[in-house]
């Protein structure tokens, strides 16, 4: 399945770019706005994943099935982002300064689903993230995390034999064009 992702910043569109530097985007003229879809919508505030400047506002209250991330530095900003209601909180972990993070972050929160970035590798400023996916996937699910999405930086995706997959809930998102879905993706979310 593909659905809709978005980038904004400042009440506009944007397209997401990651480079060797990390994160940028590039400006368009349109204005952020919605429609009524049952499909899930996944939203990234670049304000947020760029500068540690959440800006949830220009959102709809209590979405149904808006995946938001806002680019959490630290475990505790979650409170904020799950206070704003504007949807399903993304806890991505290429902020987050390790396990100890997460579990403080994962302790104010339940419905969140865990963001990992990859490009031929686990993207993260952090060791205890940047290990083989299916460690990580293992780490994931003893902290009881079964909602995972894996964003595509590159195009590339991780390859993660199916036996590995059980009992997750994983989707993708993909900066570039969609390829082939791997057969581990439950939907892949894909940037206007």
């Amino acid at each position: 399945m593909a659905w809709s992702a978005l980038a904004y910043n400042q009440g506009k569109l944007v397209k997401p770019i990651w480079d060797s530097n990390g994160f940028n985007f590039q400006t368009t003229e349109s204005e952020l706005s919605f429609s009524e879809t049952p499909d899930p919508t996944l939203i990234w505030d670049m304000r947020g994943i760029i500068k540690n400047r959440p800006d949830p506002f220009p959102l709809p209250f209590s979405p149904k099935e808006t995946y938001l991330d806002c680019g959490l530095k630290w475990g505790e900003d979650i409170i904020d982002l799950i206070m704003a209601d504007r949807g399903t909180v993304v806890l991505p972990l290429r902020n987050l300064r390790g396990f100890d993070e997460l579990d403080a972050a994962l302790s104010y929160a339940e419905d969140t689903i865990i963001g990992i970035d990859w490009s031929q590798e686990v993207e993260s400023v952090n060791n205890d993230f940047s290990i083989d996916i299916v460690r990580l996937l293992r780490q994931l699910h003893q902290r009881g995390q079964m909602d995972i999405l894996v964003y595509s930086l590159t195009g590339e995706y991780p390859y993660i034999p199916a036996g590995a997959t059980t009992n997750f809930n994983i989707k993708l998102a993909t900066l570039s064009e969609v390829r082939p879905i791997p057969s581990w993706a439950q939907g892949v979310f894909s940037f206007e």
